[in-house]
């Protein structure tokens, strides 16, 4: 939850307890951005936006036929009786279907959610629409922004690395894949990799040799060698990804082990991404020998 939000004088005991549900009070306070997410007007609005969400959840709300409805008196009744899991992809659906300015830092849903203590937030995706993603510290969703806010072929699949791992609908095998690709898919464009199908593995040779020839910009130090350590981060990815080949004792990844995954890869990501990984300038005995 936002550190600006208010916070009751006399305590409730519920300040700092996140909610998955959506209670009646902060319904409410979402029906205003919903209202606007289906272009109310005067007090009235067209239902085709509630037929498309009950095709594409293959789920029946109640809204039939076509025209106008009256948002006070037929729409929003219905809306107060919905499950809490039909709300949630509701709100979902209307999120991921409305369009949110590319230029904007944070999402309308975002500031009602967090003041009501909601589990869930809202992601950018697609570049100009959002999803509903279970919420983190905000200290880790600040340093998480950079690499999920890109365009670049791998902060898009990071994006559905995350998605996966945090979304309504989490799927921890797929999120756990869609991080390793968003990894490969970085390290590969900054360290050239001969072979027809390189992958992650082919990088800790190099990464790992005598001499490497990339580097961290951190200062190097014997104990803690840049390249040594940043193969053995991209080992305990690509290791750790036990659901990616068939196996008599495969298992899933858990969900636990996918939002580890996907928390490893924004930061790898980043660091390929924004310059931290960089070549190993050449020593002047070699300069000279070149001549």
């Amino acid at each position: 939850m936002s550190e600006e939000a208010w916070r009751p004088v006399i305590p409730t005991g519920r300040e700092d307890a996140l909610n998955e549900e959506f209670p009646s009070y902060l319904r409410e306070a979402l029906f205003r951005w919903m209202a606007r997410a289906v272009n109310e007007d005067r007090g009235y609005v067209y239902r085709n936006r509630f037929i498309d969400f009950q095709n594409a959840a293959r789920t029946d709300i109640g809204f039939r036929g076509e025209g106008l409805l009256s948002w006070d008196n037929q729409v929003l009744p219905s809306l107060r009786k919905l499950d809490d899991a039909t709300f949630t992809n509701l709100l979902d659906y209307f999120a991921s279907t409305t369009h949110f300015a590319g230029g904007a830092s944070e999402h309308p849903l975002e500031k009602p959610l967090s003041d009501g203590g909601s589990a869930w937030t809202v992601t950018r995706w697609q570049q100009t629409k959002a999803r509903l993603v279970k919420r983190v510290p905000d200290g880790v969703r600040k340093a998480m922004s950079q690499a999920l806010s890109g365009t670049d072929a791998a902060s898009i699949k990071l994006q559905e690395a995350w998605l996966d791992a945090y979304g309504t609908n989490p799927r921890a095998s797929v999120a756990y894949s869609h991080a390793v690709v968003a990894v490969e898919t970085a390290a590969l464009s900054v360290i050239p990799v001969g072979g027809p199908e390189p992958t992650l593995a082919n990088l800790f040779s190099i990464l790992e040799a005598e001499t490497p020839k990339w580097r961290l910009v951190f200062r190097d130090s014997p104990k803690a060698p840049g390249a040594k350590s940043l193969a053995m981060m991209l080992r305990t990815i690509w290791r750790g990804h036990e659901s990616r080949h068939g196996r008599p004792d495969y298992a899933d990844a858990s969900l636990e082990e996918a939002r580890a995954a996907v928390i490893l890869a924004a930061t790898l990501v980043q660091w390929f991404t924004s310059g931290v990984v960089v070549p190993v300038a050449p020593s002047p005995a070699q300069t000279t020998s070149g001549r």
